[in-house]
């Protein structure tokens, strides 16, 4: 990174502040690899909104940003290419009469104990290996929960208790999602699901106590009460798309005031991978195909085919090909993945312009990368091309990692990154979206 862009630093002090502050346990609804700190996009919307503007998250992921700006008053827009996310951003971001919830949380339960009817293989979602990934009991006990989660408004009438059904029913999904990893063979002690020499150790020697209903329960009384810190607010939208931001048209929403998001790194991290389990079980993915078909679908991801890297990858810009060049002598894969991820972030930024109003904030943390030992400048070369499509630099500074799992899954693929930059963007002209 060049020292005109590294070393501005107007901002730094002001998110540092920020990060002091106590955050919401809405955010700990769901683990969720790769997401930002809610720091960031605190920080943001206090210093370049108003109440009652639009926040924008092009890569929403499980929507930090859009419960940040919900929490400040502001409405929100986030774009996510994957269903499972997008899921878990629309329960986070969905307020629900906790009084209420609470009330309809002691039928759901008091159902899930009645109930000893068995479960039909039909019933146990498909998912690869699943009896390496589930002792048999965890899938009853699992299957038996969702059974009475999509049941439960045939029991009851609740039409007099003001909630939406399909709010109720989304959040006991999500609250299933968020045990799957803990009642399953994956250690969370790692990033991706693998059933652990510590894990089997502890099965052997009869030392790990799976209780899917009792995991169930608090998971659920605890995110019950995470609603409340939604009460007494002002109203404010959220809108939540499963869209490819390189694919929408922007004149079809609201003009936002600030972009806040935290674009993928370049072949980094498999972020399908880390919700594998979750994806199979709660029926977002059906097959190893879909899976596959998934995956490819995220920016950045390196699932090419031999056809995709018979020649380099061209992209606009000099100073990236040169760099794919590089990459691509010593691995041709390698060397596309790197220039077919900034064609695709070319995309969005030129989508971004078209989002946002002219004098609107970009607010992106940004990581560099190394490929085959090749240092890729990422937020200088991102920051090149949104010069290009009406952006100016205001401020960059780095921003040490803190998240040390996250870290670790990182360097798997790319090399040792020991910190982020966080740079700020200022729409100057209108160029449109794609």
């Amino acid at each position: 990174m060049n020292k005109a862009f590294n070393e501005i630093n107007r901002y730094k002090e002001l998110l540092d502040l920020e990060k002091a502050e106590k955050r919401s346990c809405i955010h700990s609804f769901h683990r969720y690899f790769g997401k930002l700190i809610p720091a960031i996009p605190a920080f943001a919307i206090k210093n370049f909104t108003e109440k009652g503007d639009w926040v924008c998250d092009p890569f929403a992921g499980s929507g930090t940003t859009l419960v940040e700006a919900k929490l400040n008053g502001r409405n929100a827009l986030g774009f996510e290419i994957n269903p499972f996310s997008c899921s878990i951003s629309n329960v986070k971001t969905t307020a629900i009469d906790t009084l209420v919830l609470e009330s309809l949380n002691e039928l759901l339960l008091r159902d899930i104990q009645a109930d000893n009817e068995p479960i039909t293989d039909e019933e146990v979602p498909f998912c690869i290996n699943r009896d390496h990934w589930f002792k048999d009991f965890v899938q009853v006990e699992l299957a038996r929960i969702n059974r009475n989660i999509n049941d439960f408004f045939s029991k009851h009438d609740t039409s007099l208790s003001g909630v939406e059904q399909n709010d109720v029913i989304n959040f006991y999904r999500m609250v299933l999602s968020s045990i799957i990893r803990n009642v399953s063979n994956a250690d969370i002690q790692h990033v991706f699901p693998g059933y652990s020499k510590r894990l089997r150790r502890l099965d052997a020697e009869g030392k790990r106590e799976i209780k899917v209903f009792n995991s169930f329960r608090n998971a659920l009384n605890k995110k019950t009460k995470g609603l409340k810190e939604y009460e007494g607010l002002g109203k404010t939208e959220v809108v939540i798309e499963n869209k490819d931001s390189r694919f929408i048209k922007p004149g079809d929403y609201p003009e936002a005031a600030l972009i806040v998001t935290n674009p993928p790194y370049i072949s980094s991290i498999r972020y399908i991978e880390t919700v594998k389990l979750e994806l199979y079980w709660m029926e977002f993915i059906f097959s190893g195909d879909d899976y596959k078909a998934l995956e490819k679908r995220m920016i950045g991801n390196d699932r090419l085919q031999r056809f995709d890297y018979i020649e380099p990858e061209i992209t606009p810009y000099e100073n990236i090909n040169r760099i794919v060049d590089e990459v691509y002598a010593l691995d041709a894969k390698s060397g596309n993945v790197v220039g077919r991820y900034f064609n695709e972030m070319t995309d969005i930024i030129q989508n971004m312009n078209g989002l946002l109003k002219t004098g609107g904030h970009v607010v992106m943390k940004i990581s560099d990368s190394k490929v085959k030992k090749i240092k890729i400048e990422t937020g200088l070369f991102l920051t090149e091309i949104a010069e290009m499509y009406g952006f100016k630099l205001v401020d960059c500074f780095i921003d040490k990692i803190g998240n040390r799992s996250l870290l670790t899954a990182r360097n798997t693929y790319s090399d040792i990154i020991t910190h982020d930059y966080i740079a700020i963007w200022q729409k100057e002209e209108d160029v449109g979206g794609v």
